[in-house]
């Protein structure tokens, strides 16, 4: 097949004039998604604009070949063969992607971080009961709890979020943190270990930066725990563990939900690996926990 010779990061959409109704697409590196409608398809590289269609979408994977007709959708690999589609459903709804009485999506977006951070601790934090329930931290906690360091890989405003978390995580958990961006990283000979974590940090989860990098230390052992915001993402899925930011569509250019949510889960992460470690006292963790549970309204009053 062709694509085996095709270097580089693509996303690959084809005609053909013999079947006008035939779409064939292909990527690497580079997000695709499909809409799943009745009788109709939608390609795009985000699920964001094809919600006034569909609900149902299927992230496609690198070195996988899409043949999309209104009616059918046929994946396959590299080698011909078939795979089947996992159709995820959004959890979004059309009225998170339009302006909703703002003048812009940025200011919008600005007035809906109490909620979108409350959202980001809902149902994880209880400051009464002084817990945080986070299943993909607990899944891999002994993996944090002995890891020699831990490398935050990240592009932008998620970059920036990791910057903030550095100095969190070291004064909590008392673990040695690297912060890199991820464009940096996946292009230089980074010396990851066996059992050093990567934590990918992502609001669209389709970072192709990210992506690559998070590759590649898998390929070394190391241990991938993803933070997005886009279930069914591609870092979502190649990551070992995880915790979702639940800030909604995020259509503004200069991001101010997504990263105040990332700083929320991230603290979360912090403060239950240094619980399970031992390394904070537990005043100080239950007043911090008062601190965190505090912070939508404080924001609000703002």
């Amino acid at each position: 097949m062709a694509l085996k010779r095709v270097t580089g990061a693509y996303v690959i959409l084809l005609l053909d004039a013999d079947s006008p109704d035939t779409i064939i697409a292909a990527r690497k590196g580079s997000p695709l998604v499909i809409g799943v409608g009745k009788g109709e398809h939608f390609l795009g590289s985000d699920a964001s604009p094809m919600l006034e269609h569909t609900k149902e979408v299927v992230y496609v994977n690198d070195y996988e070949l899409a043949i999309v007709r209104p009616d059918e959708l046929i994946l396959k690999n590299l080698g011909n063969e078939k795979i089947t589609p996992f159709v995820t459903k959004l959890d979004m709804e059309l009225a998170e992607i339009e302006k909703g009485g703002y003048d812009h999506f940025m200011l919008k977006e600005i007035f809906e971080q109490p909620s979108t951070i409350h959202d980001c601790l809902r149902g994880r934090l209880d400051a009464t009961a002084g817990t945080i329930t986070m299943s993909g931290i607990q899944n891999n906690i002994e993996h944090f709890k002995n890891a020699q360091r831990i490398i935050m890989v990240a592009c932008g405003t998620s970059w920036h979020a990791a910057l903030l978390a550095e100095y969190i995580i070291e004064e909590l958990c008392r673990i040695p943190v690297e912060v890199e961006y991820a464009s940096e990283f996946r292009y230089r000979n980074p010396i990851v270990n066996k059992g050093d974590i990567i934590v990918a940090i992502s609001q669209s989860g389709e970072t192709a930066d990210t992506l690559v990098a998070i590759e590649r230390a898998k390929e070394n052992g190391a241990i991938i725990f993803g933070v997005v915001n886009v279930v069914g993402s591609s870092i979502a899925r190649i990551s070992d563990g995880g915790a979702y930011t639940h800030a909604g569509p995020e259509i503004g250019v200069a991001s101010t939900k997504a990263f105040t949510g990332q700083l929320a889960v991230l603290i979360m992460m912090a403060l239950k690996i240094a619980k399970e470690k031992g390394t904070i006292s537990d005043e100080r963790y239950k007043n911090l926990l008062l601190e965190l549970d505090a912070v939508p309204e404080k924001v609000n009053a703002i």
